[in-house]
């Protein structure tokens, strides 16, 4: 999904976030409104984009149900993290809600900044909600390598998915069946590369953009980032096999400059006929790929898990937007009733007629909404299939950045595969030995 300013922002935190590492680990618990005192009004700190939007289209209809105004605030991407940063180091109460996006669950699980959804407010997992979409909100992680500093903390519920984004492939269906494979997907750009017409366009764009791009093909061919005793494994076999896979073997049927391709361009490219296949997010989908107003293909176009890889699966990456309660809040009932009323069926459907991506399994399987969101089967598949998320570290705008800007060497064939993940791994050891992890 198009994010227009984290690629910046994964810079930026590259240089500053060793600032926010001192926060205290946990922040001062405040009171919660009860049912004696009447709140009015909730006030949302919100990403400013095709995230929000939905969101701000349906709060009308909570006011009108309990009288209660929601009031959604925005920021750009970048200056959201700052703003909840700051907010939570002051334990400020100017937000009873916050959207965040899954990576920033470290650190704000870290620092203590959230109000625990399970404890305080009695949530419990349904399951016609994917497990994953639990887990990715709760700290720490309940698997996969956990922090240092975090591995003797209980663990709760501190944030509920309302953006359901996972990274899922698409390819031209008028002109062929679905690749299983990442072998596939390789046979299928060398048959319809043309003069014109890429067979694959590469995300390839320095920092995050390359990074969402690669990863799902890193792990689907076994490699990692990081192993689950948070030893760096970017310079292993298979990461460097990943890595030439997409930067030299596909990149041969991949559109000329991916090193600068974003995910705006990547979709452009597949609306307006230029394109056979490539990875893509549930966002760009609803706002180029199938826009009637921007795509010549709408209707040729099909949507699938993440394909399978030499490691036996297709792993996507999750990149939802989830709903938490700041420690600050004094208005914590109200907020946690709001995120609950979110999650009815009734309101997620009306959600989802604003354009909201659900994550409801019996909505995104609902066979009567199929054709108006063409992905929805395959998003559901891809929850089935668990995702990835990326590496829980607060360290983590440091680690994407020295592998995000690696990799967009080898795209544009400055570095060998072996070079630039050598180089990669290198720094995100430095990084995470300065931060106290294993080295």
């Amino acid at each position: 999904m198009q994010r227009i300013s984290r690629r910046e922002f994964v810079k930026r935190t590259a240089v500053t976030g060793a600032a926010f590492t001192s926060f205290p680990a946990l922040l001062a618990a405040c009171g919660e409104s009860t049912g004696a005192n009447k709140v009015s009004k909730l006030v949302v700190a919100a990403v400013q984009g095709n995230e929000d939007g939905p969101l701000k289209k349906v709060v009308g209809n909570y006011k009108s149900q309990t009288g209660i105004e929601v009031q959604v605030v925005e920021f750009p991407y970048a200056d959201l993290f700052t703003k909840l940063v700051t907010t939570f180091q002051a334990n400020d109460s100017s937000y009873d809600l916050c959207m965040m996006d899954d990576p920033w669950m470290p650190k704000f699980g870290t620092m203590g900044a959230l109000q625990p959804l399970d404890s305080n407010f009695g949530f419990t997992r349904d399951s016609d909600i994917p497990t994953v979409v639990y887990d990715v909100g709760t700290w720490p992680p309940p698997h996969g390598p956990v922090p240092p500093t975090e591995q003797s903390k209980a663990q709760h519920l501190y944030g509920i998915t309302i953006v359901g984004n996972v990274e899922m492939f698409m390819y031209r269906s008028d002109k062929s069946s679905a690749p299983a494979s990442w072998n596939d997907v390789l046979a299928n750009a060398k048959t319809y590369n043309a003069p014109n017409f890429y067979g694959y366009v590469i995300r390839g764009k320095a920092t995050n953009p390359v990074s969402s791009d690669s990863l799902p093909i890193l792990w689907s061919f076994g490699g990692n980032i990081f192993d689950d005793t948070w030893k760096v494994q970017l310079d292993s076999a298979d990461s460097i096999t990943a890595v030439d896979f997409l930067t030299r073997k596909l990149k041969q049927y991949a559109e000329p400059g991916a090193e600068s391709y974003d995910a705006a361009e990547r979709s452009q490219a597949m609306a307006t006929g230029k394109a056979y296949q490539s990875t893509v997010w549930p966002g760009e989908i609803t706002g180029i790929v199938e826009d009637p107003s921007v795509s010549q293909v709408k209707g040729k176009v099909a949507y699938i898990p993440i394909p399978q890889g030499p490691s036996g699966k297709g792993l996507g990456m999750m990149g939802n937007w989830l709903l938490g309660i700041p420690k600050g809040s004094k208005n914590g009932s109200a907020a946690a009733d709001f995120i609950k009323w979110m999650l009815k069926t009734e309101n997620m459907r009306n959600y989802v007629t604003q354009g909201g991506i659900p994550i409801r399994k019996s909505i995104l399987n609902d066979a009567s909404l199929a054709s108006a969101n063409p992905y929805f089967k395959a998003l559901a598949a891809s929850f089935d299939a668990v995702p990835n998320w990326r590496p829980r570290t607060d360290q983590w705008g440091a680690v994407e950045t020295s592998y995000g800007t690696a990799m967009n060497a080898a795209v544009a064939g400055q570095m060998t595969p072996q070079a630039a993940m050598q180089k990669a791994a290198s720094e995100i050891r430095t990084v995470m030995k300065a931060a106290n992890y294993p080295s």
